[in-house]
């Protein structure tokens, strides 16, 4: 078992946590202060362009880009990685910044394009607030690129932990409220200033781990990131219109639709960033490591390594989710505004897309395979795929069955593209028969979990204790089954504990 690996996705995980607990909190407060009112979707709608390209960013295109060529450079020096990234930063501020004045001035055709399903009054509203976001794209976009620079140094804490700046921020705003008219400005000058701090502390950490920022602009190191990242762009842009066509259709669907997807989106992201975003960012910066022609059996071992990671964390978080849906939404959000037919909406919508949660981990580790070779352009195709797919289905599920429609799209399209992107990694890596039987082991672990959780639930109230219960039962009965039947995965997620309890 790599210990890279785990050890780097174990840092990334807890930061992620924490990151996306706060999350959870903030949403809390939402559903506390506004429900699924018309001033929460004007809000959502307002941070959905920013959102979208801190994906292709921070989570996407920028960092699949970066981190190889980074890497590349370092082998010659840690001066020359640091010239490039000097190079890049001055490239994304100069088009960022510009992109951000852009989305100011044109606030209101933007509205009506991204919210054309509201009321006039709520698109006004979405207006005036995305004329206080859209400075979210320059900061998240030069986040990106510290954030780069952090994962090719292998420090993953603070870099996955400084979302939770933001969420803060946005905590502390909707606390404040009351006192601006409208209410939800509150939390739209709370997201901006967790921006700035989110970026601010990337800046001192990597400026500690010995980054200096240089006026210089290597031309060829421009030109040839600019290349690669158009090819690479279209990968995470495709797979982010999807959410930009979710948002779009379920406008169509009544007020509170946007609102209840973004609650069970919420959900569902928890343990995809926490498992399944983290082995994929960690296994990049592993795999660019051995990209060469002549380390192919490194490479081989580092992506089934990571798969069996993967599949460690998300086959039970999956079930668990699916299981427990009900439970956990009314646990995080029930109470104020939020009422329980809010949950029951909410869980249903949980339910379809936690089924695609494997599939999505499954897409972002194999794809990163081929951008660490510096190939791009085949899980852009798939991305297209995937996109037409979800579209097409957004609109015939979204406007038959509603809301939970449109999450079974996004959830079909994942499968779909999982299994395309599967096929080409067999056919030009092979796979590993050792950890398909350590799936295998996983499954029977987890089918040993779901036997107990249908039992508690049966047995049990429904409450918050019993909630509880459940889950950490859950949990436990997992574990002991994967230490009975050996495990690699907790093997190797124990010596790491058993290392690190030794070393303090």
């Amino acid at each position: 078992m790599n210990q890279s690996i785990i050890k780097g996705t174990l840092a990334f995980a807890l930061a992620t946590m924490i990151s996306r607990i706060t999350g959870l909190l903030r949403d809390a407060f939402f559903a506390g202060y506004f429900g699924t009112s018309s001033q929460y979707d004007a809000y959502l709608v307002a941070i959905l362009i920013p959102f979208f390209l801190r994906k292709i960013f921070a989570e996407g295109a920028l960092s699949m880009v970066f981190v190889p060529l980074f890497a590349e450079k370092k082998k010659k020096s840690l001066v020359e990685a640091f010239k490039f990234a000097s190079t890049i930063l001055i490239l994304v501020v100069s088009i960022t910044g510009a992109i951000s004045l852009i989305g100011i001035f044109f606030s209101e055709p933007i509205s009506v394009t991204f919210a054309g399903g509201f009321e006039p009054e709520v698109i006004e509203l979405t207006a005036k607030l995305m004329k206080i976001t859209f400075p979210f794209v320059l900061l998240i976009s030069t986040w990106s690129v510290f954030y780069g620079i952090l994962n090719s140094l292998n420090f993953y804490f603070i870099a996955a932990l400084s979302p939770a700046f933001i969420n803060i921020s946005t905590i502390t705003g909707i606390v404040l409220s009351r006192y601006l008219n409208p209410p939800i400005l509150g939390p739209t000058i709370g997201f901006i200033i967790g921006g700035v701090a989110q970026l601010t502390v990337l800046i001192i950490a990597s400026s500690k781990r010995g980054f200096r920022f240089t006026l210089t602009f290597d031309k060829e190191s421009a030109r040839e990131f600019s290349l690669m990242f158009l090819i690479a762009m279209i990968s995470p842009a495709i797979t982010q219109l999807n959410s930009l066509v979710d948002t779009r259709v379920a406008t169509e669907l009544g007020s509170g639709a946007v609102s209840s997807l973004q609650y069970a989106m919420r959900l569902y992201q928890l343990p995809l960033g926490m498992f399944a975003v983290a082995v994929a960012t960690v296994s990049l910066a592993e795999l660019s490591k051995f990209a060469g022609d002549n380390e192919r059996e490194d490479f081989k071992k580092i992506l089934w390594e990571a798969f069996g990671t993967l599949m460690f964390f998300v086959i039970p978080a999956t079930i668990g989710l699916m299981i427990l849906s009900k439970e956990i939404v009314a646990l995080l959000f029930q109470r104020g505004k939020f009422t329980f037919e809010d949950t029951l909406n909410t869980s249903r919508i949980l339910r379809a897309y936690a089924v695609g949660m494997p599939f999505y981990g499954i897409f972002g580790i194999f794809s990163r395979a081929h951008y660490a070779r510096k190939n791009p352009r085949f899980p852009s195709i798939v991305a297209m795929i995937m996109a037409g797919t979800n579209i097409l289905l957004d609109i015939i599920l979204g406007l038959t069955i509603g809301p939970v429609g449109i999450a079974w799209a996004t959830t079909i399209a994942g499968i779909l593209g999982a299994m395309i992107v599967s096929f080409g990694i067999f056919k030009k890596i092979g796979y590993e028969s050792g950890y398909i039987r350590e799936t295998l082991k996983i499954a029977i672990c987890t089918s040993g979990m779901v036997f107990v959780l249908v039992l508690l639930k049966a047995l049990l109230p429904f409450s918050t204790l019993s909630s509880l219960i459940e889950i950490v039962a859950g949990t436990a009965i997992f574990m002991l089954l994967a230490k009975l039947l050996g495990v690699k995965e907790l093997e190797g997620f124990m010596k790491f504990l058993i290392g690190r309890k030794t070393r303090g």
